[in-house]
């Protein structure tokens, strides 16, 4: 289980690392149409809640368990109120956190407004063109990137994106130097336009709960062995209820959660459960990754 788990985040940070290599000269021009600030008049729209999704740009499948789907976090999400939300630093030991890392930030609408225009160049605020191509890639993610703009939602979905150079397509190219320039995200926003970053506080939880037997964790290697913690009475969420998903809010789960390591079993109304966990980002719905 150690292994599979490093394997898996490996996965992700090398296809983050190497989308970012693709297209600098294309990744450089974009970022320079993003330099300054449309009129306000001409700004492009954008819901303003606190749950609305204006941008995600994040990865999807690839050779993962579905428990590990279910709570994949952003690499970088903007939500309609100003908060920048994106992946924070995963620890390396086992078991690590339950919990996936994230950071919060805010971020001006002169910021926001650059993004868009870096996107807008990119030709990614309309409908997506055909990203396919031909390529000897196997068990790899999408790389998907999400807008929602002046009330439509544009989501831009291509395999494999950055793991040949260059990329085969116009298409591929202008994604895969959108993602490269937001992997510098202080420059294309501006400095000037982001507050400090510090960890994301989750007001709830999305779950996901899977029964297991003690005959199960017996097969975990026991040098590290699995810890049972009963879930809290006052959740108010059975854990029998969240067997795709389930979200609960913070409060009432935040002690057991914060405490739980990838080795930590829950236990109710007398069964044991494994227990995916994450905080509900804006534009998240409780489906099943």
């Amino acid at each position: 289980m150690q292994t599979n788990d490093h394997f898996i985040k490996d996965l992700d940070r090398r296809t983050f690392l190497m989308t970012a290599l693709v297209a600098p000269a294309l990744a450089a021009a974009l970022a320079a149409c993003g330099s300054t600030n449309k009129a306000a008049s001409n700004a492009i729209r954008h819901a303003t809640g606190r749950e609305d999704l204006v941008l995600r740009i994040g990865y999807e499948g690839g050779f993962t368990a579905p428990s590990y789907q279910f709570v994949r976090v952003p690499t970088a999400l903007i939500s309609g109120d100003g908060r920048v939300i994106a992946a924070g630093v995963q620890t390396e030991q086992f078991p690590g956190p339950l919990l996936p890392a994230l950071t919060e930030r805010t971020i001006t609408e002169a910021g926001i407004q650059r993004v868009l225009e870096l996107a807008d160049a990119a030709k990614l605020l309309q409908p997506p063109p055909d990203y396919t191509a031909e390529m000897n890639v196997a068990d790899a993610p999408d790389t998907v990137v999400t807008l929602t703009v002046n009330g439509q939602t544009y989501e831009h979905r291509a395999y494999a994106l950055g793991m040949t150079e260059p990329e085969s397509t116009p298409a591929r190219k202008a994604l895969a130097g959108f993602v490269t320039a937001m992997s510098d995200f202080a420059t294309v926003a501006g400095a000037a336009n982001l507050g400090g970053e510090g960890p994301l506080v989750a007001e709830n939880y999305r779950i996901q709960a899977r029964v297991v037997t003690d005959a199960d964790l017996a097969g975990y290697d026991q040098s590290i062995p699995p810890v049972k913690v009963a879930w809290p009475s006052g959740a108010g969420v059975g854990l029998a209820s969240a067997s795709t998903c389930a979200v609960v809010a913070a409060p009432n789960v935040d002690a057991v959660l914060q405490a739980a390591t990838q080795m930590t079993f829950f236990t109710d109304n007398g069964v044991i459960y494994q227990v995916a966990a994450v905080a509900k980002l804006p534009g998240d719905t409780c489906v099943a990754g």
